[in-house]
C-alpha cells in the first residue's frame, strides 16, 4: 500500500511537471478524451441491439471464455458485455496512441506510440511485462508472449507433426 502511494506521488509529480511544459496540448488531449467518452456514453444509451459490435462474433468470444477449465456455463450477456468493453478499450488506446503520434508530428501510428501510452498511463500498467529489464534504454516488451506468437491468448490443442 505504501509503495502504491509513493508511486502515485511520483506519477502526480511527473504529470505536474509535464503539464507545466505543455498545458495547451494536455488540455486539448483531455478535452478530446472527455468528448470521446461522452459520445460513447450517448451512443450506448441509444443502442437497441448490443450484439452489433466491431469485434469477433459472440460465439468466438464464448469459445475463448470456455478455454478456462473453471468456466462451465456462460450467461448470455457476458460475451456481449466483454465484446463491448474490449471494443471501448481498443478505441481509447488507439485514440491515446494517435495523440502520441500527432505529438511527434506523424500521421502513422507506430508500436512505440502504443508502448509510450501504456507506460505513461497508470490504468494501463497491467499491460506492462513485469520481467522486462529496461535499464538499457530500450522500450519494454508490453506484448504478452502468447499474443506476440499469434495465438491471441488461446491455448491450442492442435499438435503439429514435425
Amino acid at each position: 500500500m505504501e509503495n502504491n502511494s509513493k508511486k502515485s506521488e511520483v506519477n502526480a509529480g511527473q504529470f505536474a511537471a509535464y503539464s507545466m511544459l505543455s498545458p495547451p496540448h494536455l488540455e486539448k488531449m483531455q478535452e478530446k478524451l472527455e468528448m470521446f467518452w461522452t459520445d460513447k456514453q450517448r451512443e450506448m444509451e441509444n443502442v437497441i441491439d448490443f450484439k452489433s459490435n466491431q469485434l469477433p462474433s459472440i460465439n468466438r468470444i464464448k469459445k475463448i471464455m470456455k478455454t478456462d477449465k473453471d468456466v462451465r456455463m456462460i450467461a448470455t450477456e457476458s460475451p456481449v458485455l466483454l465484446a463491448k468493453a474490449s471494443e471501448l478499450f481498443i478505441q481509447e488506446l488507439t485514440l491515446r496512441s494517435w495523440f502520441k503520434a500527432e505529438e511527434n508530428h506523424r500521421r502513422i501510428l507506430k508500436k512505440d506510440d502504443v508502448t509510450d501510452v501504456i507506460m505513461e498511463t497508470d490504468t494501463l500498467d497491467f499491460l506492462l511485462d513485469d520481467d522486462a529489464d529496461v535499464t538499457d534504454g530500450s522500450a519494454p516488451n508490453v506484448v504478452p508472449y502468447c499474443v506476440a506468437e499469434g495465438t491471441m491468448g488461446v491455448a491450442s490443442d492442435v499438435q503439429t507433426n514435425s
